[in-house]
């Protein structure tokens, strides 16, 4: 599990915001409104969410944005995910204590539809899993993925959840119940993926300064074997919504 790159920054309105290599992640804002209204409103994210209805107006995200930015002293958090090259909202996470599983936190992302398929989901709940374990005090984070949403069940998989049961939950935006697959993601497993992330970082980080010290033939061989790292790493998340 690669480990998100972030650096904390506090607005002028006092906003903390949560960067990845190309997203910022902060608490939303009432301007954020019209921008989610379009993202949510489409049938195709809708529909994939449990707790919005169908159709989604402004009003609705403006009720959303009031309840997340209500002071509570309750663990958890909302964060919106801004692409950090144009400023376009790109998706949104959160993770809360858990009524369904006691002892437990449950995690929710969603990405809006033009940027599906360029791992910006994986990037997004990489961060939100990180918060819950490091800010949140999240000893366990669940999820529940509908089973028609293989590109959800793959980023839950990139993060290291793992398969618990099926079952069936309510949703909203269908007016009844959808089935769905649940998965879990220990304390424990997640500082195992982040410790070794880390270690393997370090030693293609040697690597590379192994192959930059080489000499004559041998930097076009290195700059090619880097770049060719590089495509691979970029494709490991290109089949993430």
């Amino acid at each position: 599990m690669p480990e998100a790159t972030r650096e904390d920054e506090t607005s002028e309105d006092g906003t903390r915001g949560y960067f990845t290599r190309r997203l910022r992640l902060r608490a939303p804002k009432p301007g954020d409104a019209a921008a989610l209204a379009i993202a949510v409103g489409n049938p195709r994210v809708a529909m994939s969410l449990f707790d919005v209805p169908y159709p989604y107006e402004r009003a609705d995200a403006e009720g959303w944005i009031e309840r997340a930015r209500v002071p509570s002293k309750a663990p958890g958090t909302t964060l919106v995910a801004l692409s950090v090259a144009s400023g376009e909202l790109v998706g949104a996470g959160f993770h809360r204590p858990s009524d369904t599983w006691p002892g437990g936190f449950e995690l929710s992302f969603w990405v809006a539809e033009p940027f599906w398929g360029r791992g910006f989901g994986t990037e997004i709940a990489h961060a939100v899993v990180d918060h819950a374990f490091e800010a949140g005090g999240a000893e366990r984070l669940w999820c529940a993925i509908r089973v028609t949403s293989g590109s959800a069940r793959r980023v839950a998989e990139k993060c290291g959840f793992q398969f618990r049961d099926t079952g069936l939950v309510r949703s909203l935006a269908t007016r009844g119940t959808v089935p769905v697959e649940r998965f879990v993601l220990e304390r424990r497993v997640w500082a195992s993926l982040k410790s070794w992330s880390s270690e393997r970082a370090s030693a293609r980080e040697t690597v590379c300064s192994g192959e930059r010290a080489d000499v004559g033939s041998g930097q076009g061989h290195a700059r090619l074997g880097r770049e060719g790292r590089k495509a691979r790493d970029d494709g490991d998340a290109i089949d993430a919504a």
